[in-house]
């Protein structure tokens, strides 16, 4: 009996010195080891969650599979997005890539524009696309007091309604001006209520807001 259970928990810490990283052989043994595991679990979850979440949204929508299979743009997106999903754990990063998915179905959009904007998505932190949603129409979010305001710079309702951002402003805004989607490079100038509340998105950026369904 004494030596069944010796053997057991001879087992048992072979198997746990197995799961060391340190006691598995290099040469590619141990990337295809880590590979295989990040594969059964955390990409495994994310693909169930982007197919749930797609899911969701399609079962709503008013078309035939026909018509989905036909669709160019949408073809073009399905793999895009699927691909950009399995590469983040963000929630408001997903909901981003679902909602670009469905506009490629109702809308009609000139594939160069398309795979410009999903560059955008591509390379955008969640940050950026907040900063960009809240400068088109600052006055559109409940939690902001506008009569409070008088005289200030933007980046105080900014930091009213998105603190979370506050510390990548400066990159941010600079990024989407860069790209355009921006009318200017600074919120940090003392201004008129009128001035610290007034829309700073381009055409272009209003687009590409549309796109991802947040206007």
């Amino acid at each position: 009996m004494k030596k069944e259970i010796v053997n057991k928990c001879i087992d048992v810490l072979e198997v746990a010195g197995k799961t060391a990283l340190s006691v598995i052989p290099v040469g590619g043994a141990l990337v295809t080891a880590v590979y295989d595991v990040v594969k059964g679990n955390i990409l495994q979850k994310r693909q169930e969650k982007w197919k749930d979440m797609i899911e969701n949204r399609l079962s709503k929508l008013e078309t035939t599979l026909e018509d989905i299979g036909e669709n160019e743009a949408f073809a073009t997106m399905l793999i895009k997005t699927t691909e950009l999903a399995m590469k983040t754990a963000k929630e408001e990063k997903l909901e981003y890539l679902a909602n670009a998915l469905l506009y490629s179905i109702d809308h009609s959009i000139d594939e160069d524009k398309l795979i410009m904007f999903m560059s955008y998505v591509e390379k955008y932190s969640v940050a950026h696309i907040k900063i960009l949603n809240f400068f088109n129409n600052p006055e559109k979010f409940d939690n902001l007091n506008v009569n409070s305001y008088v005289m200030g710079s933007p980046l105080q309702p900014l930091s009213k309604v998105y603190p979370e951002v506050v510390p990548l402003k400066d990159k941010c805004i600079n990024d989407l001006y860069n790209d355009g989607l921006m009318t200017t490079q600074s919120i940090n100038v003392t201004m008129t209520v009128q001035g610290m509340l007034a829309k700073r998105t381009t055409e272009l950026g209003d687009e590409f807001l549309s796109f991802l369904k947040l206007i």
